[in-house]
């Protein structure tokens, strides 16, 4: 079996579907896509055999989907719409329910219009292997769900801005866990953060974002786990789920989890697609992590130098049993730097515990001198600029 026949299967198993058997075919044909001595052995199989779905590992087109279902009698997926399946099933926030269910709906747009340019014709087709209704009226209905579906989106989204606007007045970074799906990245939120995620190797185990801090450190860090990445996506299903990306693409830092036990080939592969996903980003805010490093790894070297030579140095960590956190939260730390030097000085008459608490908390005190005058050099995030300015004009006044 091929390597994208291999992910295909496991798409559908991670929805508990039971292959039945396998077709390979060599002929495409514009009508079915499959070659009409494919469709005959399909059509001898399933009178023998009682099923549900036939999947295609492919993206059909609204004619070829028709035709499928109409010869076959069974109801069709194809490899977009297996996706939008799981994604439906694993869909448990509010927003991941409407997205899935918009991507859904806008899918099944051109194969509305074919299913109304049939009907047109006097052709009675069942829309997606169902019973014969009113098509016209139905895609009156998904337009105006469309309609709904993307006011309420925007409404929840600016609220999730808002959200993350305060997050940022209250000095926290934001950092990302991005990579491709069943890399880990759950198991990496719970271990650095202590949050109770799901922890399962099916496909899209998340795809609602969860948000945490990471333990154990002083500086304001938030880490946000997301939504895997796979190959073959369309650009429109990636904008679809915009929400659980844009956790990404508005990260400070992403760390770019990757795989290491998968095989060198496939490895390049996942690593490569992960890039071209996150390609409108500065590779400075990327920080690559190589992953499950407790297993045995073949060419770990070659993997590591590949990439160092498309991205920079790897961290290695094993997220299940803890090898390499601590130096992970480390790099982060240190590329999350504070981006604003201070150096004032006070007179020992003022109040200057409120500042000196605001530092702490906020910031690091780098030297501070008692005398004639209180000496403070600091760092902290420049989005605090203003804060700190009112406050030495307080103590200056």
């Amino acid at each position: 079996m091929q390597r994208e026949d291999e992910e295909f299967v496991q798409l559908a198993e991670s929805l508990n579907y039971k292959i039945e058997r396998i077709f390979y075919f060599r002929h495409y044909s514009s009508k079915y896509f499959i070659g009409e001595g494919k469709l005959l052995e399909i059509e001898l199989f399933l009178e023998s055999n009682k099923i549900d779905k036939i999947l295609f590992n492919a993206v059909l087109k609204s004619v070829q989907w028709y035709n499928l279902e109409k010869a076959l009698k069974t109801s069709i997926y194809d490899r977009i719409m297996l996706i939008l399946e799981l994604f439906s099933n694993r869909a448990k926030s509010k927003e991941a329910v409407l997205e899935v269910e918009l991507a859904k709906l806008n899918y099944q747009i051109p194969l509305l219009k074919e299913w109304i340019h049939r009907s047109k014709k006097g052709e009675h087709p069942g829309f997606m292997a169902g019973g014969e209704y009113d098509i016209d009226q139905y895609y009156f209905l998904v337009q105006r769900r469309i309609k709904n579906i993307k006011k309420e989106l925007e409404r929840i989204r600016e609220e999730r801005n808002e959200r993350r606007k305060l997050r940022i007045r209250n000095g926290f970074y934001l950092v990302s866990i991005a990579g491709y799906t069943n890399s880990g990245k759950s198991q990496l939120m719970h271990t650095i953060s202590g949050e109770n995620v799901l922890v399962d190797n099916r496909m899209f185990s998340t795809l609602a974002s969860k948000t945490s801090r990471i333990q154990g450190i002083k500086k304001r860090i938030l880490i946000t786990d997301t939504v895997g990445f796979i190959r073959n996506l369309p650009p429109w299903i990636i904008e679809a789920f915009y929400a659980t990306l844009e956790d990404i693409f508005n990260s400070d830092l992403i760390l770019l989890l990757i795989d290491a036990h998968d095989e060198y080939e496939i490895f390049k592969e996942k690593f490569i697609t992960s890039l071209e996903i996150l390609k409108n980003e500065s590779r400075s805010n990327i920080l690559p992590v190589l992953n499950k490093i407790d297993l045995q790894i073949d060419k770990l070297e070659e993997k590591i130098n590949f990439v160092k030579e498309n991205l920079s140095d790897p961290v290695l960590i094993s997220a299940k049993t803890g090898a390499g956190i601590d130096n992970l939260i480390k790099k982060i730390t240190e590329s999350l730097k504070y981006d604003r030097e201070f150096n004032i000085s006070i007179s020992p008459e003022k109040d200057y515990m409120p500042l000196l608490s605001f530092i702490y908390e906020f910031g690091e005190i780098e030297k501070m001198e008692e005398g004639n005058k209180i000496n403070i050099v600091f760092k902290i995030n420049s989005r605090f600029t203003g804060e700190i300015r009112k406050f030495i004009q307080l103590l200056n006044s």
